[in-house]
């Protein structure tokens, strides 16, 4: 009796711990069955967002590292200048080259920067891969324009904080570059105002450092004043030394050009005097530029009228005989800030610079046809443009490089007048010798078109 109660009292707390349970599992599958899908999507989700983070990284990562090599590829892509008549670009300034001169043996060119250094290269190697030269470090100071000495072993630039002309000589090696250069030599100070020009005679007589406030300073070889001459031209823009040796001459704020003679004596050789040979004039504006062929008998102008000319200069100045204006070009393009031009010595060619472009002419017939028009030649506008003694080159600087071209208007003048002289040729061995001189140079001509010179 007593064993029935017991297990009757049990039964009743058993089942109420079964039924707790089966609450509790019951509770525990609903729990389950509606957090399940909301933990499954934030799984999801999280996954998702890992797989695109893991998929976004290295393409974020690997442009991070490969977009900027692309820009940097692209941009030596667009800043690379290429052209056919392209000889080469000589690089090793580091700033912006402000002076360029050809010696006068055609075997070296020598450049002038805003780094503080002379750079002289070898022309022959321009053709070449390798551009072989001379770096001269310049003490105490900057220079701004570079001229070679007649016998070609020496050069001057002008120092402008001093505001000197300042003498170089050099040796050469065996393979002809130039070694041991030493400043030998530093002119009294006597230009009061900033030097625009020097220059050099070709016979070595005398040298020339012009100011921009009118001052022209005519030298001999030591350094010794031999004499000053005012131009009153307002102020000048350019002056240089004819090729012939005999002239200097300055343009200015003023529409005209002024030649002065050096003269001397002719029993010793010593200076006598400078006198006004002649004067150029019939352009509307100030002449930026002007530039004389070998012989002194033919000149070229660019103004800010936004016209060129070329002039017949072989004139008795002595009698006042003025030169005469032979043509006339209207420029393309207005000048914004630098006009420069160069006769070639054969006076067949002319090229022009208007800031950073090039023009080249052929002078060869009445109509003066532009061959070749190169824009964008440096990243700013053109500064100095010079052709060595043979018309073969033209280099220009603008910036940190120097750009040599063929000068092929040169070449497509030479073949058109010898042309028209072998028509008019009667000795038959000048006309033949005037047909192989057309054959050669329509070679260089196309190999340089083709890459082969």
């Amino acid at each position: 009796m007593q064993d029935d109660q017991s297990s009757t009292a049990v039964s009743p707390l058993a089942l109420g711990g079964a039924i707790t349970g089966i609450f509790v599992l019951i509770f525990s599958v609903i729990y389950l069955f509606f957090r399940s899908p909301s933990s499954s999507s934030s799984s999801s989700s999280k996954t998702d967002e890992d797989t695109t983070e893991n998929r976004i990284k290295p393409e974020t990562s690997g442009k991070k590292s490969t977009v900027p090599k692309t820009i940097k590829k692209d941009t030596k892509e667009v800043t690379k200048f290429t052209h056919p008549w392209l000889c080469t670009s000589l690089r090793a300034h580091s700033s912006s080259v402000t002076g360029l001169d050809f010696s006068h043996n055609d075997k070296y060119l020598a450049s002038v920067a805003e780094d503080d250094s002379v750079l002289l290269w070898q022309t022959k190697d321009f053709n070449e891969k390798d551009h072989k030269h001379t770096r001269v470090n310049i003490e105490f100071g900057q220079a701004n324009h570079v001229a070679f000495s007649p016998d070609g072993k020496a050069f001057l630039i002008n120092l402008i904080k001093d505001n000197v002309i300042r003498v170089y000589k050099f040796e050469k090696r065996s393979d002809g570059l130039p070694t041991n250069v030493k400043s030998v030599l530093d002119f009294p100070k006597k230009n009061e105002s900033n030097i625009i020009s020097i220059g050099i005679a070709c016979t070595g007589k005398f040298i020339m450092s012009a100011e921009v406030n009118n001052k022209i300073i005519i030298f001999d070889i030591k350094g010794e004043v031999l004499n000053t001459i005012e131009t009153h031209q307002g102020h000048l823009n350019y002056a240089a030394v004819s090729p012939c040796g005999r002239f200097f001459g300055s343009s200015g704020f003023t529409s005209d050009v002024r030649f002065f003679e050096v003269c001397f004596e002719k029993s010793n050789g010593n200076f006598k005097e400078i006198r006004r040979a002649f004067d150029i004039k019939g352009h509307d504006a100030q002449v930026l530029c002007f530039s004389l062929n070998k012989d002194s008998t033919r000149a070229a102008t660019i103004s800010k009228d936004n016209t060129w000319k070329l002039w017949n200069t072989d004139v008795d100045y002595i009698h006042k005989q003025d030169p005469k204006c032979l043509y006339t070009g209207t420029l393309s393009y207005n000048i914004e800030r630098a006009g420069l031009i160069v006769l070639a010595p054969d006076a067949l060619s002319v090229v022009i610079s208007i800031d950073n472009r090039l023009m080249f002419y052929n002078l060869s017939k009445d109509e003066k046809k532009c061959e070749q028009e190169i824009e964008n030649v440096h990243s700013d506008s053109i500064r100095v443009l010079v052709m060595d003694s043979t018309g073969k080159y033209v280099a220009s600087s603008g910036d940190r490089q120097i750009r040599v071209f063929h000068n092929i208007a040169g070449l497509k003048g030479l073949i058109d007048d010898l042309t028209e002289k072998a028509h008019t040729a009667k000795q038959l061995t000048l006309k033949e010798r005037m047909e192989e001189q057309i054959h050669e140079a329509r070679s260089k001509i196309e190999k340089i078109l083709n890459g082969a010179d």
